[in-house]
C-alpha cells in the first residue's frame, strides 16, 4: 500500500467532491443547511422607532432652557400602547405621551424619560411632567432601521445555517433563501466477527461500535441516513450493497472495515465489481492509513475507512466531513490554535490526529489516554481533536484542534 500525505488526500477529496445544485426553502426550514446566496431582507431593525423603556416619550428639544429655577412642564397628552397606534391626542412637541416598552415613538417624539426619572406634577385634573434640566436627545428610544435599514442584503454564502441565523432572516422578513442541504449517506459496516450492538458476543467477536457511533455522528450534523447496514467480508454482498444505498439516495457511500490491503481484498474487490475508480488506497495518518476513497461511474464519491473504531472516528472527521464541506461549497475549515498542555513525541513522516480535552484551569489541551484505535473510550472522554505532525511539540505549543 502507496501511502499518500494527508494534505494530498485531503485535496483528492476536495477535487472529488464537487458542490451541487442548491434549493430554495422556507427560511424557518433552513436550520442546518448552508447558504448558497445572499438574501435581501424586506424589514428594517427596528422596524419602527419604539421605546427602550416604559416612561413617557418627549420631544427633547422642548426641555431647552429649563432650569431649577424656572423649569419646563410639558401636558401629558396621551398614551402610545403597544401594537396599538391610536392615543388620545396626535403626537407632537409641546407635550408629553405615556409610553410601553416597544411601543411605536413617532416623530417628532425623539426621546423616553424613564418612569422612575420622570417627575410628575397632578394639577387640577391634568397631569403634567416637570424638567429642572434639559434632557438630551435619543436617550432611552430605538431608531428604526438603527441594525439594519430594510432592503439590507444578509450573505451567510457558505455558512451552515443555526437557530440564530434563522432567527435573524425572521426578524428581517425573509421567508425564502436559497441553500445547499448536507448529501444523503449511505452507510455499512463489515466484518465476519461483527455483531450488532447488545448481542451475546461469542469468543473472537465483537460489537459493531462503528454503526452506533456513525449514526449518531450524522445525526449530530443534522445528515440523513439512507442505508446503515451490516455486510459480510464478501465483495459481492458488498458490491451489491453499495448499489442499493446508491439507489435508495444515498449520494456518497462510506464502509467502515475491510479497507486494509489484504484482507480477502473485499472493499477493493467490491469496488472491482462496481467499476469504480480508485482515487488513493492509504494515506499517511494516524490513526486511518489504510483509508480509501473512490468514485462510482456517475461520480458518487465512496469512503473506505478502516474498522478499528478511532479509525473511523479519525477518517470520517478529517476525510469524510471535508468532502461533505466541499460538496455543501464551504470554505476550508479552519482550526483553533490552542496551546498544548504537556510535550508530545510523535512519529515522524504522519500526520495524527488525537483526541483531547481542554483544561478547565489553564485552557490549555492534554491528550486523552488510553487512545488505542480499537477501543471506544477515548471518543467519550474528549472534546476536540488536535492534528499534529510528526516529531516533538513541546508544552505550550500552539497546536490546530477541531471540534468533535
Amino acid at each position: 500500500m502507496k501511502l499518500i500525505p494527508y494534505r494530498e488526500a485531503s485535496a483528492a477529496v476536495a477535487a472529488a467532491c464537487t458542490p451541487w445544485r442548491d434549493e430554495p426553502v422556507p427560511a424557518r426550514q433552513a436550520l442546518g443547511a448552508v447558504a448558497s446566496r445572499p438574501a435581501i431582507g424586506a424589514i428594517a431593525s427596528p422596524a419602527f422607532s419604539n421605546a427602550a423603556m416604559d416612561g413617557f416619550a418627549i420631544c427633547a428639544d422642548d426641555t431647552v432652557g429649563a432650569a431649577g429655577d424656572s423649569p419646563v412642564e410639558l401636558p401629558v397628552a396621551g398614551e402610545l400602547k403597544v401594537g396599538a397606534y391610536a392615543q388620545a391626542g396626535k403626537p407632537g412637541s409641546g407635550c408629553a405621551f405615556r409610553v410601553a416598552t416597544g411601543a411605536l415613538t413617532p416623530p417628532p417624539l425623539d426621546t423616553v424619560v424613564p418612569l422612575e426619572q420622570a417627575m410628575v406634577v397632578e394639577r387640577r385634573g391634568a397631569t403634567v411632567l416637570r424638567f429642572s434640566g434639559p434632557v438630551e436627545k435619543g436617550r432611552n428610544l430605538r431608531i428604526e432601521g438603527e441594525e439594519y435599514p430594510a432592503g439590507a442584503a444578509f450573505d451567510f454564502t457558505g455558512e451552515r445555517l443555526h437557530a440564530g441565523h434563522v432567527a435573524l432572516l425572521s426578524a428581517a422578513g425573509i421567508g425564502e433563501l436559497h441553500v445547499r442541504r448536507p448529501p444523503p449517506l449511505g452507510l455499512l459496516t463489515t466484518g465476519d466477527e461483527v455483531r450488532p450492538p447488545g448481542a451475546a458476543l461469542a469468543p473472537g467477536e465483537i460489537a459493531n461500535v462503528n454503526a452506533s457511533w456513525l449514526a449518531a455522528w450524522c445525526a449530530e450534523r443534522g445528515i440523513s441516513v439512507t442505508t446503515a447496514r451490516h455486510v459480510a467480508d464478501d465483495p459481492e454482498k458488498l458490491a451489491r450493497e453499495f448499489q442499493q444505498a446508491r439507489e435508495s439516495g444515498a449520494r456518497v457511500l462510506v464502509s467502515s472495515g475491510s479497507a486494509s490491503a489484504g484482507r480477502h481484498d473485499v472493499l477493493r474487490g467490491a469496488l472491482r465489481e462496481l467499476g469504480a475508480r480508485i482515487v488513493f488506497h492509504g494515506v499517511a495518518m494516524r490513526p486511518g492509513k489504510p483509508a480509501l476513497l473512490a468514485l462510482l461511474d456517475d461520480g458518487t464519491p465512496v469512503f473506505g475507512l478502516p474498522g478499528n473504531p478511532l479509525a473511523t472516528a479519525a477518517g470520517m472527521r478529517f476525510l469524510v466531513w471535508p468532502g461533505i464541506r466541499a460538496i455543501l461549497a464551504m470554505d476550508a475549515e479552519q482550526p483553533l490554535r490552542m496551546p498544548l498542555a504537556h510535550p508530545c513525541d510523535l512519529r515522524e513522516g504522519h500526520t495524527h490526529f488525537l483526541l483531547a480535552r481542554r483544561e478547565s484551569e489553564t485552557g490549555a489541551l492534554k491528550l486523552v489516554h488510553p487512545q488505542r484505535p480499537g477501543q471506544a473510550g477515548a471518543l467519550a472522554a474528549a472534546d476536540c481533536w488536535l492534528r499534529l505532525d510528526g516529531g516533538r511539540s513541546v508544552a505550550g505549543a500552539l497546536v490546530d484542534s477541531y471540534s468533535l
